[in-house]
């Protein structure tokens, strides 16, 4: 299973074909554009607590661990990875990077790991520590994890790209930089404003459109773009929309097409369900109380998703007080966060 291989194939609803876990709220980063649920949150999903809702979806093909940064709880993500494979079940890890050493890549690797998926939005050490509010020793650990994953004989290395205010005019940039670590596949993910944060820098349709032809004009050969969540600027039925296809023609450039809702659901850490984490964080149950599947069947909130995002094409994935290329007047901020608490076994 290929990465994006749901999105690419454009999948129809159905059957719950994926998930996407924030194991943990925990993080080591402080992102101002941070789509975490609730980064207050401080319960950790167990092993068994995953296993126990994969064995309830029989048709799941696909697996995503996020956090926070996930790889904080390592020994789970890598328990869960194994069971993954156990399965025969497709897994990806969402990551900084920057707690990887050998012995875990060897332990990934071994557990069966299927897309290591790195976050990279700048390309030296000085601009990367100003924004992210941490030491410049971060960002060799990030290129190292990189250049390691890419090394791997059976890891897929996807580097994602944030496109906003902050990044559009260094995309050419950040994309040199993946490809010249070796990286084949860079996901580019539209801002959506985070529920918690809101951004103060979002852009507007055209500009993103700008940005999107300057990248795709400047894109290495030897590196395949994935753009994610286009639907959330472009409404299928504008102007915009058949002008950006004509940029899509590329064979290097693919659409990655939403599944949200339709084919996959978010499970946060305490349990809680989401439709997605990012454009429609709105709770539809929890699985220490209803099965994940039952949620996916029954949920009259989802229902009402799917028919306005995937069948009308009225729904926008920005909050009310969010709107693509308007200023955020209090766009809130992130705090330090409470030591985690793991769940026991009898919650």
């Amino acid at each position: 299973m290929a990465f994006k291989s749901l999105e690419v194939d454009r999948v129809t609803g159905g059957s719950l074909r994926a998930i996407e876990i924030g194991v943990t709220s925990r993080c080591n980063f402080r992102c101002d554009y941070c789509g975490a649920y609730d980064l207050t949150e401080r319960k950790i999903l167990s092993v068994d607590d995953v296993a126990r809702v994969i064995d309830t979806l029989p048709d799941l093909e696909r697996v995503k661990l996020s956090g926070g940064e996930v790889l904080l709880e390592f020994d789970i993500c890598e328990g869960i990875i194994a069971y993954c494979t156990s399965k025969g079940i497709q897994t990806q890890i969402n990551s900084n990077g920057t707690v990887l050493n050998e012995e875990k890549f060897a332990r990934l690797e071994a557990a069966g790991l299927d897309v290591l998926h790195f976050s990279l939005n700048h390309t030296d050490a000085a601009s990367h520590a100003a924004f992210y509010r941490v030491t410049e020793k971060m960002f060799p650990k990030i290129v190292n994890a990189v250049s390691r994953s890419v090394a791997s004989p059976t890891i897929d290395t996807v580097v994602e790209t944030i496109l906003f205010d902050e990044t559009r005019a260094r995309m050419p940039e950040v994309h040199r930089f993946a490809a010249g670590l070796g990286v084949t596949k860079h996901e580019v993910q539209m801002e959506i404003p985070s529920v918690h944060q809101g951004y103060a820098n979002t852009m507007d349709t055209e500009a993103v459109l700008g940005a999107i032809t300057t990248m795709i004009e400047a894109r290495d050969p030897r590196t395949t773009i994935y753009f994610s969540c286009l639907s959330a600027y472009f409404n299928p039925r504008s102007d915009t929309w058949k002008r950006l296809q004509l940029l899509l023609r590329d064979p290097g450039v693919i659409y990655a097409s939403c599944i949200e809702g339709k084919a996959q659901l978010h499970l946060h850490s305490n349990g809680d369900v989401m439709i997605c984490e990012l454009g429609n964080p709105d709770v539809i149950g929890n699985v220490f109380e209803t099965d994940m599947l039952r949620m996916y069947d029954e949920s009259p909130k989802l229902r009402e998703f799917v028919q306005k995002k995937h069948e009308e094409e009225t729904f926008s994935c920005f909050r009310h007080f969010d709107k693509p290329g308007q200023k955020v007047a209090n766009p809130g901020g992130l705090s330090l966060l409470p030591i985690p608490v793991m769940r026991a076994a009898s919650e």
